[in-house]
């Protein structure tokens, strides 16, 4: 786990994760085309991961914002044979909030931190601001070592990215392609979600209907595969990586908490 735990592409979609979904969400009503940006109820999902077939931890993700600040916490813990040999709890954070409060418009990023322990090569910290002329500009730092980017696009971070798809496709049910610019590392990367099948898998012994779509950018070794719910606000009910053609890593969602009740 000294990989970041969130994307299997998954800081997030990186490698992966699982728990008991205990709980069924309503379906969305309908598209909601006067918005830009639709994030999901305030939430915490449990997802397990799996690395090469072999159940190596869970991943805690837990979105909370009010007011106009959002705050996206990530915690990976070890299980199994992995607890014996990582005692630590890769931990990401990522804030940001609503430019004078607008939730119908793009949130901007304010911070971004990786922290797996004391003095980690892949502890990773950016903070970001923003000038008048529309321009991002990134202070990071990453192995030990301060950057700075500058960029006129809209960017993200990889932890993110789960929440991006669940708003593009919440925004319009029928999006079967988008491209994003995340931020990892002190490098700017192309991301492409692009739509595969519509499918169903069970969840609670409740087959659920899904919609998988495969994630691509600049390695041509990876790739990654996602399953989103259409009954669970497009969150990920499972998340695949492939290396060079072969299943690398999993992540399941076994657990999905709206609101503090189960």
């Amino acid at each position: 786990m000294d990989q970041q735990p969130t994307l299997l592409t998954s800081s997030t979609l990186y490698l992966l994760l699982f728990i008991g979904l205990t709980l069924i969400v309503s379906p969305l009503a309908h598209s909601q085309n006067n918005r830009t940006f639709v994030l999901p109820p305030n939430h915490q999902s449990i997802y397990q991961l799996e690395k090469y077939e072999t159940n190596v931890g869970e991943l805690k993700n837990t979105l909370n914002y009010h007011e106009d600040t959002i705050r996206y916490t990530s915690i990976a813990t070890a299980k199994g044979v992995a607890s014996l040999l990582i005692d630590s709890k890769p931990k990401e954070v990522s804030v940001l909030n609503w430019p004078e409060g607008a939730k119908n418009t793009l949130p901007k990023l304010l911070s971004y931190e990786y922290f797996q322990d004391k003095n980690h090569k892949k502890n990773q910290k950016m903070h970001f601001s923003y000038n008048d002329e529309g321009e991002t500009h990134i202070k990071g730092s990453y192995k030990h070592k301060s950057y700075t980017l500058n960029t006129q696009k809209t960017i993200w971070n990889r932890q993110f990215l789960p929440l991006l798809m669940s708003s593009d496709l919440s925004i319009n049910p029928q999006r079967t392609r988008n491209t994003f610019y995340l931020t990892d590392k002190g490098k700017i990367l192309e991301y492409t979600y692009t739509w595969q099948a519509n499918e169903t898998l069970k969840l609670n012994n409740k087959k659920q209907n899904v919609l998988k779509f495969k994630i691509t950018w600049h390695n041509k070794k990876r790739e990654t595969l996602v399953w989103l719910s259409k009954n669970h606000y497009y969150l990920p009910l499972k998340i695949e990586q492939y290396k060079e053609g072969e299943l690398n890593a999993r992540m399941t969602l076994t657990k999905l908490k709206l609101n503090n009740h189960e």
